[in-house]
């Protein structure tokens, strides 16, 4: 009732209506698909080839640490898996879980697979089963199945026999969706093959070259068996489908182009599931008007590498039309004229712009027939909204470059601003600040970034891993860096070759090569980089007057009204070198130098004022002095499976800006994935003098100034309507926000790990 009345009464019966039609439809859909075969047993094209893309990709960049991609690869050769602070796990049927936070269920027994798939009689519904136990016969018999349907966290399981749109979620305690979706993404799979690749060119770095071929064969094999189209867990999420086989495609095109052979019964069924996966996305596309973001990015960036890799028919035709369509539209749609995402979260700006990076260059690889289907496909077999317009796609003149491309001059400098936005926002050691939410989220890791440490190590440091004994203490242990986004940047130069973007991106030019490559080589003139210097530096808002208008109304607050705070910063001046960076449709603005790093929070709660990714995060502040982080925004920790935590790390008290008393500024009971619009702000004034702003609630209001000085920080907060709570002269505990630092889903620093970082 409250999200109704949050919502109006149009968007509530749109809502409303949209229930009761689905209810009606899905009623003699679960009932087709529990009477009849769901795998699609004849397609509608001939042979078992997919396309290739990335044959003429030169590995050597991406596998330039061959000795820590073997080390890596071995683990998940083993089935062992660190995902969304699991630890590394071995992941199999009736293992026994730690459990979140004291929330632990039976994983239910383990299973003693057969040779010819009879097990799955008792998990597979009937009208599947022949086919299922087809498909495990042609799995190497020294192969254990992985459990693809377990919260390998908290031990719970959902039943390959529910059907995908009746599959629950945050329905009990401690049990979280996310961790089975994220393990059947499969993104280990291209590393998987980039393994294979160092051992096809330096066997002292990997093992006998059959053996991740033979891993991949069987896991494709394991999942597709014991997954039937339209049953389980993995069905339920769209953009999870669409994420899995762009890694499975990938993966595959990286080892066929390394001498990988593949079996004809495997490539038939292989083939069969990219075509099952490719209707399923089309028929299940996660669009409505009120809200279409990152998800259904992932869905048409996913019906894209299928519709690219399968063979040319009308429907394949189609789906590529309309994702190449639907790119163009969610670029303008989904990333402002500044080149930032419109979810109010970085770490979701690095997953939407790391998916449209790989798509713009996979759409640029098409070869000549695929760009024919763009010119001659049938509209009318894209039914729903949104609609296929008729062919032809428009082709436009690219900047500096040959030839004629679907993308038009501004979606090309859409993307060079991306690549500015990442480089702005990361702070001097390289990671990024957590504004909004962080779900470790990726669509392609194709260079990720690992922290070599030990366990021992790694179970001080992190507080979801006290009890882990997954591995022993003195054994290497791989954590992966979900704060280093300057991957995106690299890749993003693959197409631009800037000189700013290969000093923003570190070591990983190898993700510069993979795209250029993919692209066909094409690179393109910036449209950018002779209006120097960049948008976001030449912003200016208001006039400083607002500085001291804010001055005046502290002095006249009341008390408890108007608080402030200042932060020593003795040594060089400050604001030396000083360069400022605004992003107003964000929400964030920046003062750097060679001593500073400072952030601001102030602006849109995102998704066109939905807010499913914004905290409650108006006018606080990020700050790092002399490459030290001093106040840092903790993170996000969780979504469903625990609300009270989600919604601690959403509050404002868990950022280091106002708090009311009483009050959040915007609203945590609308559901966890609403914020409600009272938690907007606007920046007043934003230059080299400082930052001054402004929260409108409906009965309330705060402004906010920030002022640099040459040894200091100098914050104010002023109230309206409402008491501010705040320590006065904070101590260093009282500086950093009340929660755990979270660096990445489901991690949580150890409190003491994290002071001892800094003097």
């Amino acid at each position: 009732m409250r999200l109704a009345v949050a919502l109006g009464p149009t968007s509530t019966l749109r809502r409303v209506g949209a229930r009761f039609l689905r209810a009606a439809t899905d009623l003699p859909r679960r009932r087709a698909d529990a009477e009849e075969v769901t795998y699609r047993l004849v397609l509608p094209f001939s042979g078992h080839t997919v396309e290739s893309f990335f044959a003429r990709i030169a590995v050597d960049g991406l596998t330039r640490n061959a000795a820590q991609i073997a080390a890596i690869a071995k683990q998940w050769l083993g089935h062992r898996f660190d995902l969304l602070g699991s630890g590394w796990v071995h992941v199999t049927y009736g293992m026994q879980c730690r459990g979140l936070e004291g929330r632990c269920y039976a994983s239910g027994p383990p299973v003693i697979p057969d040779r010819n798939g009879q097990w799955l009689e008792r998990r597979i519904l009937g009208p599947n089963v022949p086919e299922s136990r087809r498909v495990w016969s042609l799995i190497q018999p020294q192969h254990v199945p992985i459990d693809w349907q377990l919260d390998f966290k908290s031990g719970y399981r959902w039943s390959e026999q529910t059907w995908y749109r009746d599959v629950r979620k945050g329905h009990l305690p401690g049990v979280d969706i996310k961790v089975p979706w994220e393990l059947a993404r499969m993104q280990h799979l291209p590393q998987l093959a980039l393994a294979h690749a160092v051992s096809a060119r330096d066997v002292q770095h990997g093992q006998d070259l059959d053996v991740y071929a033979a891993e991949f064969r069987n896991e494709i094999l394991d999942f597709i068996a014991t997954n039937p189209p339209r049953w389980g867990v993995n069905w339920a999420s769209t953009m999870d489908v669409a994420i899995r086989i762009a890694n499975w495609l990938v993966a595959h095109d990286i080892l066929r182009s390394h001498g990988a052979q593949f079996d004809s019964e495997f490539r038939a069924v292989f083939i069969r599931s990219v075509y099952e996966h490719g209707c399923h996305i089309a028929a299940n596309l996660e669009w409505t008007r009120e809200l279409h973001g990152n998800h259904y990015l992932a869905n048409i960036v996913g019906l894209l590498f299928v519709a690219a890799y399968l063979p040319r028919c009308p429907e394949t035709d189609a789906w590529l039309a309309f994702a190449v369509q639907e790119l163009v539209s969610e670029v303008n749609h989904q990333f402002t004229p500044d080149g930032a995402s419109f979810e109010a979260s970085t770490s979701y700006h690095r997953l939407s712009a790391e998916m449209v990076v790989y798509a713009t260059a996979l759409t640029l690889a098409l070869p000549p027939d695929k760009q024919q289907a763009l010119a001659a496909y049938d509209h009318a077999l894209k039914r729903g909204t949104p609609v296929l317009r008729p062919a032809p796609l428009p082709f436009y003149s690219p900047p500096g470059g040959a030839g004629a491309v679907p993308f038009p001059a501004w979606y090309f400098e859409r993307l060079e601003r991306m690549a500015e936005f990442t480089m702005h926002v990361t702070k001097p050691g390289g990671r990024v600040p957590q504004i909004g939410d962080n779900d470790s989220g990726r669509f392609l890791k194709l260079q990720p970034v690992f922290i070599k440490t030990t366990t021992a190590d790694a179970r001080r440091r992190y507080t979801n891993l006290t009890a882990y004994v997954g591995l022993p203490d003195d054994e290497i242990y791989w954590d992966e860096d979900d704060l280093d986004h300057r991957h995106l940047v690299a890749a993003l130069n693959g197409l631009f070759d800037r000189a700013d973007f290969r000093a923003g991106s570190s070591d990983k030019e190898g993700t510069a090569d993979a795209i250029r490559c993919l692209a066909g080589g094409r690179s393109f003139h910036s449209g950018v980089v002779a209006r120097e210097p960049p948008a976001a530096e030449r912003t200016r808002i208001g006039s400083a007057s607002a500085l001291s208008d804010i001055g005046d109304a502290f002095a006249r607050a009341p008390e408890n009204q108007g608080q402030a705070i200042s932060i020593p910063a003795p040594g060089r001046d400050l604001r030396e070198a000083l360069k400022t960076y605004g992003y107003p449709d964000f929400g964030v603005f920046l003062f750097r130098s060679p001593r500073l790093y400072l952030a601001v929070r102030c602006g849109s709660i995102g998704q066109n004022g939905i807010g499913g990714h914004a905290h409650n995060d108006q006018l606080s502040l990020e700050l790092s002095l002399d490459g030290v982080d001093l106040i840092a925004d903790p993170g996000t920790y969780l979504y469903t499976p625990l609300p009270e935590r989600r919604n601690a790390y959403r509050s404002s008290r868990a950022h280091f800006g106002p708090q009311l008393e009483g009050h959040e500024p915007g609203r945590l009971d609308l559901g966890l994935f609403q914020l409600g619009t009272e938690g907007q702000a606007e920046c007043l004034y934003f230059g080299e003098e400082g930052f001054a702003g402004v929260w409108r609630g409906k009965k309330r209001a705060g402004h906010c100034t920030v002022q640099l000085g040459a040894k200091s920080i100098e914050a104010r907060y002023v109230a309206h309507g409402c008491r501010l709570v705040r320590p006065g002269a904070p101590t260093w505990n009282e500086i950093l926000p009340s929660l755990p630092f979270s660096p990445g889903y489901g991690k949580l620093l150890n409190p003491q790990e994290r002071r001892s970082d800094h003097p």
